[in-house]
This record gives C-alpha cells, structure tokens and sequence, in this order.
C-alpha cells in the first residue's frame, strides 16, 4: 500500500534529476551532493519498490522500462508538489496584512474613505496603516518597511514609482451656523471679512489660495492656524471660522448637512493630489499587490 512506501522526496528529485541529466556526476553537480550520494538516493528508492529503475549507458546512465513508467509519475508528483507549497506561501502571505503608509494630510482626507470602500469589497484583508512625514515614508518604501505610501503629491523622488491615484477640488467649508452658510456662490470680499482656519505649516496649496485672494484685490482673511488636518475640522465643526479643504475629505459632512460648502466666483482652480508610491524593484506581497490594483482601479476623484 502507498501508505507503506517509504520514499522521500530527495529521491524522488535525485532520480528526476540524473533521469534528465543522463549522468550520475552531472546530476550531482546540479543537486550540490556527491555522485555517491546520487547512486545511494537512487538505489534505495529502486529497493523501495522493488525494481531496477536505472543501468549505465557508455559514460552515462539510462532509464530501465520501469524506470521510465515511473519517471512520468514522479515528474507529475513533483510539479504537484510544488504547486501546493506555493498555495501554502500565498494563504501565508495573505495572512499577513498589508503595510501602507499615509501622511498626516492624505490619511486625513483621503485615507479614510479608501479604506471604507476597501473593506466593504475585501473584508477578509488585513491592513496595517502608519503616519509619518512624506520623506520619511519613501524613506520606508525604499528599505521595505511598508508595501505602500500615500502621500502629497507630486513626488520627485526617483526612486520608487509614484502613481496619482486622486485629484479633489479644494473647496470653502463652514458649519451651518456660519454667516456665509447659506450663500450659494461667493466672492474674495466676502470670506475676507469672516475668520480662515489654516494650516500651522502651509504648503504650495496655501500659497495658491492667498494668490487668488490678491488677483482679486482682496486682503487675505484673519487666519487662526491649527496644526492637524482633524484640528482644522473641529474648530470649522464649532463654527470658529472656515476654511479650504479637499471635496472627497468633507463630502459626507456636507451631504449630512454637517457642513456646508459655495461656488466660488471667480473659481479657484485649485486640485489636492494624492500620490501612492511603491518601490520600483521590490517584489510586493499579494496582499499588498491586491491593495494597489484596487488604488488604480477605483475612480476617487471628486
């Protein structure tokens, strides 16, 4: 019976090997052992089942009738064999969850919608989400901390691939006690007379709004700075002032009511950009691979 056989599977992968090689001292060269250890792998499975598998040829070996019944199935044996091992690694490897990586601004307002949506599509993947500074997350993506960054774009850095996966309209926002709530469409004039959150550290964005207050002619408003993205937002949720956001971070406060937002006049031409980086060379894990194509393929603009 097949349960009494006893065959391991350096025999079978020895006699495989000197079968396709024709030579005892060649196939040894290729396993890495010695031709004694070619002979002895192949006599003992020969004994295991009783029969003469292989004979010298000239220099080399050739297979015995049996020898050759055999080979086919042991063949078949080991591709099996190795099929299921790569089974075994990939279950494993989607075990392990993903590592993505998001600045403070991108895993402020985007982040989170990206991940509701992932999850009500792949509930059983495990995700490990960090935040830190954009260079120290390429940093990560070069050395292979993470799997994958999101970050501020647009990024420079040659290193690793970047791909822009989101582009947001920067809009007003206010709460709806706001004086400016229920105007439909608003000008420089009017959000200058009233209090803007902004950003302790602005960026580039920043610094395009203020420009759009001056081709208007208009001073840029009182501003109260706050440091954290989620800071911003609960200083506009309790109606200390307004400020400037990313469609996609506030659009369900603003469907909810929560928040509202206007038209501007003239409009501010103003898009937030998220960038997803990953290393150029790197193979990545399947459950991060998943994660990615799911980032490409979904449409997140707003």
């Amino acid at each position: 019976m097949l349960s009494n056989l006893k065959i391991d599977v350096d025999q079978i992968r020895t006699f495989v090997c000197a079968a396709e090689h024709g030579s005892i001292s060649r196939a040894a060269e290729a396993m890495g052992v010695s031709p004694s250890t070619v002979n002895s792998r192949i006599r003992a499975l020969g004994k295991e089942l009783d029969a003469n598998l292989m004979e010298r040829s000239g220099k080399g070996v050739a297979l015995t009738p049996k020898g050759e019944l055999l080979l086919g199935y042991l063949m078949r044996a080991l591709d099996l064999l190795e099929e299921g091992a790569a089974e075994v690694k990939r279950l494993k490897s989607r075990e392990q969850p993903a590592l993505i990586a998001a600045d403070a601004e991108t895993g402020a307002w985007f982040l989170p919608q990206v991940m509701t949506l992932y999850r009500e599509k792949y509930p059983e993947v495990r995700t490990n989400v960090l935040l830190s500074d954009s260079s120290i997350i390429i940093d990560w993506v070069m050395n292979g901390k993470v799997d994958i960054g999101l970050v501020r774009g647009p990024v420079a850095h040659k290193g690793v691939k970047a791909a822009k996966i989101c582009s947001s309209p920067v809009i007003p926002v206010f709460s709806p006690r706001h004086p400016l709530a229920d105007k439909e469409v608003l000008t420089a004039r009017d959000l200058a007379a009233h209090r803007l959150i902004a950003p302790g550290q602005p960026a580039d964005e920043w610094e395009r709004i203020r420009q759009w207050f001056a081709r208007q002619k208009t001073a840029f408003p009182q501003a109260v700075t706050a440091d954290h993205p989620e800071t911003v937002k609960q200083f506009v949720y309790r109606d200390i002032g307004y400020t400037f956001s990313p469609l996609l971070a506030v659009q369900e406060d603003v469907k909810s009511g929560r928040l509202r937002t206007a038209a501007l006049r003239p409009a501010l031409p103003i898009h937030r950009e998220a960038y997803m980086v990953s290393h150029r060379s790197l193979p990545m894990r399947e459950v991060a691979a998943q994660f990615r194509d799911y980032l490409l393929q979904a449409a997140f603009a707003s």
